[in-house]
């Protein structure tokens, strides 16, 4: 099969070995050094994806991809920014002209990588993992229930460009056509459907039996190890600890909320996912007050 051409664009020659260096088992990587290099190569050639530096003299990247957007082969192609700055102007104009993602230098290869197989995976270039899939219809039920269609109709909008399997699909395309048709009843019960499919699928990944016991004390203890690395902004650190703990057998509850944290990790919202570990670690000491205020949240749903 062949690799996926990406076009790496930057007037530094140390960036444009370093990203290639990082890319090339993965990606054919073809680096060039100007904007105007860029758009000579694409008058010949299709890519996958443009990485494209925004500082560049004579032709920036602003206006290199004003002119990419004129060419047959740029029109529809993925792009993301290379930055060294987060300007707001800057990624307003980028987002005109229809950028994907921009990533802010000196970047992490790790991250790097990831924020690549992202892009790929919203162009249905590259399945989507089950767990991925999973999380993203856990998310658009509960904003069903929250009552707020066209939030949910988008987020599905949003997975069906992914690549996934056909008959998942289209019972999550049937979702959509349930909630543009109002009959929100049937697409949450047709999100639930589909939701217990993949839980399935998920669990049957990794069998519970060959998962590892583990106390709500260690549990507690590696949470807190990874609350460490996300105030300190070890990313690569706090993905491999999640992997890890979600090795173990956890109370449904603690492995959702880890799951949840991952995802988020994956969407670079560690802001979120830090929250997210605060408030477990808190639930875990004091089981008992979330006892009650879960009673009590009961009581109130009851009353209403």
């Amino acid at each position: 099969m062949d690799k996926m051409k990406i076009l790496v664009v930057d007037d530094n020659t140390v960036n444009l070995a370093l990203v290639e260096q990082e890319l090339q088992d993965k990606y054919e990587v073809i680096p060039v050094i100007s904007g105007r290099r860029a758009i000579n190569y694409l008058y010949r050639e299709r890519v996958d994806l443009i990485l494209l530096d925004v500082q560049m003299p004579i032709m920036d990247g602003i206006e290199t991809l004003r002119e990419i957007r004129r060419l047959e082969n740029g029109i529809t192609v993925p792009v993301c920014f290379l930055t060294a700055r987060k300007e707001r102007s800057t990624v307003i104009a980028g987002s005109k002209l229809g950028i994907m993602d921009y990533i802010l230098k000196p970047f992490d290869s790790n991250d790097l990588s990831k924020r690549i197989e992202l892009i790929f995976k919203k162009m249905g270039k590259i399945p989507m993992e089950d767990h991925e899939l999973l999380n993203q219809l856990i998310e658009t039920k509960e904003i069903i229930e929250q009552k707020d269609y066209s939030k949910a109709s988008e987020i599905i909008e949003s997975i069906l460009g992914y690549k996934i399997e056909k008959e998942v699909r289209e019972r999550i395309r049937h979702v959509k056509v349930r909630i543009d048709e109002g009959d929100y009843e049937s697409a949450h019960n047709m999100i639930m459907r589909v939701i217990k499919y993949m839980e399935k699928l998920c669990s049957s990944e990794v069998n519970d039996e060959e998962k590892l016991p583990i106390s709500e004390g260690e549990i507690n203890v590696k949470l807190l190890y990874i609350l460490d690395d996300l105030e300190n902004f070890k990313m690569k650190e706090v993905t491999t600890k999640l992997n890890n703990l979600l090795k173990y057998d956890m109370p449904e509850d603690i492995y959702k909320t880890v799951m949840e944290a991952k995802k988020k990790i994956e969407e670079y919202d560690d802001g979120t996912a830090e929250i997210m570990i605060k408030n477990l670690l808190e639930e875990i000491r004091n089981p008992k007050k979330k006892k009650v205020e879960d009673n009590g949240y009961k009581y109130l749903k009851q009353k209403q």
